[in-house]
């Protein structure tokens, strides 16, 4: 899939792309400082949530949210929405009224500073390679998310999907909520696939839309193929309505 870029769109990115860069240095600085500081890690939670904003400023994205009355700030979910774009970290981080943390390839922990970075931030990490081998420690690192009542981000397609229509769910997030029950909060997003896709860095503004839709509260009423299928579902049908 290509994005049409127009001239506006070529000019501010030549310009506010180095902005960003420089910014996010100075974001994985301060997150390292805050490990050094007593009760650093609430100081980094919001440096993390201004990330969020300062992405979706910076990209010119008018951004907008309907559901937020589905959703109990006071407990943690297993949030799943389909991944159209590179600009759904941003979007949710700072459109949805609980803090996120998303499920991570462990190849990312390896990045020299980055991968102190997430920790220091508290993301589960998931070796897609040897996730069976490595459960035990990804069930710790999910227990930690909860314990500081916060919620687990999942894109079930697996990757970013450069489009409206969904690609096919994997099992995993399904398995999470049943295995700490936990219910599931759908998410949608609306036409971020126009505005930036996997492999290409273009500034475009325009609108992108979330909507929250109705938490599935008893995931191990279903199998976990049933759950997987009901949470596509509900997103499929919310994407093409």
């Amino acid at each position: 899939m290509s994005v049409n870029i127009d001239t506006e769109t070529r000019i501010r990115t030549l310009y506010r792309f180095p902005t960003f860069i420089f910014l996010f240095v100075i974001f994985i600085v301060s997150i390292l400082m805050t490990a050094l500081i007593p009760g650093g890690k609430k100081l980094a939670t919001k440096i993390y949530h201004y990330f969020g904003w300062l992405g979706v400023k910076m990209v010119g994205v008018n951004l907008t949210i309907s559901g937020i009355e589905n959703v109990n700030t006071e407990r943690s979910y297993i949030v799943v929405g389909n991944h159209p774009s590179t600009l759904d970290i941003f979007t949710h981080i700072h459109a949805l009224p609980v803090s996120i943390r998303f499920l991570t390839k462990t190849e990312l922990f390896r990045w020299p500073f980055f991968g102190r970075v997430l920790k220091i931030l508290g993301l589960p990490r998931i070796d897609r390679k040897n996730a069976q081998l490595n459960l035990p420690e990804i069930n710790k690192s999910i227990s930690n998310v909860i314990a500081e009542g916060n919620s687990i981000m999942i894109f079930p397609e697996g990757t970013r999907s450069n489009q409206k229509d969904l690609l096919p769910f994997k099992k995993g997030a399904a398995n999470i909520s049943q295995s700490f029950n936990l219910p599931i909060l759908p998410v949608v997003t609306h036409n971020a696939h126009n505005l930036m896709i996997k492999g290409k860095v273009w500034f475009k503004k325009g609108d992108i839309h979330l909507d929250v839709l109705e938490p599935v509260e008893n995931p191990n009423d279903y199998t976990t193929e049933q759950l997987t299928e009901l949470i596509y579902k509900k997103i499929d049908e919310v994407l093409n309505s």
